[in-house]
């Protein structure tokens, strides 16, 4: 199946975040776009020589003018100088350029056609070039674990996932930990994980069995609810109930009045998660819980519970599992 190179640069180049005024450079691609027929060969040395004297503005450049107008044969070879380029891959990572929701909306229609397209990501996160922990962007990081968290977990991440699992930044870390444990799919691994003296990575690492209803996967994740920590115990209890286990209600319900304000709102998140709509009354209670973190948890998971029993009233059955991200 081909790749719709000039729909996908086209829909990229709609979603960036462009100058209001066009620079020299608009006018003089425009004006090669629109001749192109002319002289072809000579426009696309041109245009080649654009992108290699400046490839961020020559993005700018291209995608300004496909955004006017996507046709014609100029526009298809400007497309498909964009998608053979690095540029393309590296304005998803630029949070300068488009906002994070649009770059991961993108992301998953790309990675139908780019399967590699989250080992690119992460190499423009984490280049291989940077000898210390300060040459690496921290923001552009993030954003490219926040993009590539949205795609399909493939094994091939495992490896530059890897050294992630030791990042000094502890949100890189955390994504990480989620994230390999998904790819993985190893029951065992996340065991191991739960030896960590850090909560957050325990928290995060049960969170990859979600959806996944093993033997052993639902070995790990009940050892895993008598954990010290709260956000551990209510993170594997939602793992549970989307395993079908019958005993999480009253586990949750139990948390839900615990003296302890962090297994109130640890509770209140699970009940949200779970998309159970006999939660509501435990909720309801919460709502009026003296922490105020506990208060939010509870509005946030009613508000979630809410929409989605107004979104499938009259439709039957019981919720699907579909894991939400902590």
């Amino acid at each position: 199946m081909q790749t719709p190179v000039t729909e996908l640069v086209t829909e990229f180049a709609r979603q960036l975040r462009l100058p209001e005024t066009p620079s020299q450079d608009d006018i003089y691609l425009r004006s090669l776009v629109a001749d192109f027929e002319n002289n072809s060969a000579m426009f696309k040395r041109d245009m080649r020589r654009l992108l290699e004297k400046d490839a961020r503005s020559f993005l700018r450049s291209a995608c300004c003018v496909l955004k006017e107008n996507g046709t014609g044969p100029g526009a298809a070879y400007l497309a498909e100088l964009l998608w053979s380029s690095q540029e393309l891959v590296g304005g998803l990572a630029d949070p300068e350029l488009m906002p994070l929701r649009a770059a991961i909306e993108l992301a998953k229609l790309w990675v139908k056609w780019e399967p590699l397209l989250d080992i690119r990501l992460l190499h423009i996160g984490f280049p291989s070039d940077a000898s210390a922990v300060s040459e690496i962007d921290v923001v552009r990081a993030r954003r490219v674990l926040a993009i590539v968290q949205e795609l399909p977990a493939e094994r091939h991440i495992l490896l530059p996932l890897a050294n992630l699992l030791r990042s000094p930044d502890a949100q890189v870390r955390l994504t990480a930990t989620t994230l390999y444990g998904r790819a993985n799919q190893n029951p065992e691994w996340v065991r191991k994980r739960l030896a960590d003296t850090d909560a957050a990575v325990r928290a995060h690492a049960v969170t990859s069995l979600w959806g996944t209803a093993s033997e052993a996967a639902c070995a790990v994740l009940r050892e895993a609810a008598r954990d010290s920590d709260p956000q551990v115990v209510a993170n594997a209890l939602i793992g549970l109930h989307y395993g079908g286990d019958p005993d999480v209600g009253s586990s949750l319900k139990a948390m839900a009045v615990d003296v302890d304000a962090r297994s109130r709102a640890a509770a209140a998140f699970a009940m949200g998660q779970t998309l159970d709509t006999g939660f509501k009354p435990d909720l309801q209670n919460l709502l009026k819980d003296r922490n105020a973190t506990v208060r939010s948890q509870a509005l946030q998971a009613l508000i979630r519970v809410h929409r989605w029993s107004g979104a499938t009233e009259g439709l039957g059955g019981p919720p699907p599992a579909a894991p939400a991200n902590p």
